[in-house]
């Protein structure tokens, strides 16, 4: 990694999964598209991190790192300032810091991080 890579880390903190779907959800015989018509209700934001992941390096080769940290297991959790933010509800999960600055909160957008991303390449 060097000085110029761009950081994108996204802290969440899901709820507990009572159910064993394999999405990730904690109920069946749901409809993972639901009333929103949003095709990524379902989709864990882990998975959507991933997703987010080979975005980014499609589109930035080798000057991106993605990484996802679950606050409620990893064991930095208890120490991370993003803990207390999402436990206070104070901001919806997940939340994305681009190089240490909270960015966006409540949702992956990958376009809009894309060029976040993208203004901070060109700048240096």
């Amino acid at each position: 990694m060097t000085s110029e890579t761009v950081q994108v880390v996204i802290y969440d903190a899901p709820a507990a999964q009572a159910g064993s779907c394999a999405c990730g959800c904690s109920g069946h015989g749901h409809d993972h598209h639901g009333a929103s018509g949003d095709p990524l209700a379902g989709v864990s934001v882990e998975m959507q991190s991933k997703a987010l992941a080979l975005t980014l390096d499609d589109a930035f080769p080798g000057q991106v790192v993605v990484w996802y940290i679950n606050v409620l297991t990893d064991p930095r959790g208890p120490t991370l300032p993003q803990t207390e933010l999402l436990n206070s509800k104070a901001f919806p999960a997940p939340l994305v810091y681009i190089n240490g600055e909270g960015r966006f909160a409540g949702a992956l957008i990958p376009e809009r991080i894309r060029d976040e991303v993208a203004k901070i390449i060109e700048a240096h």
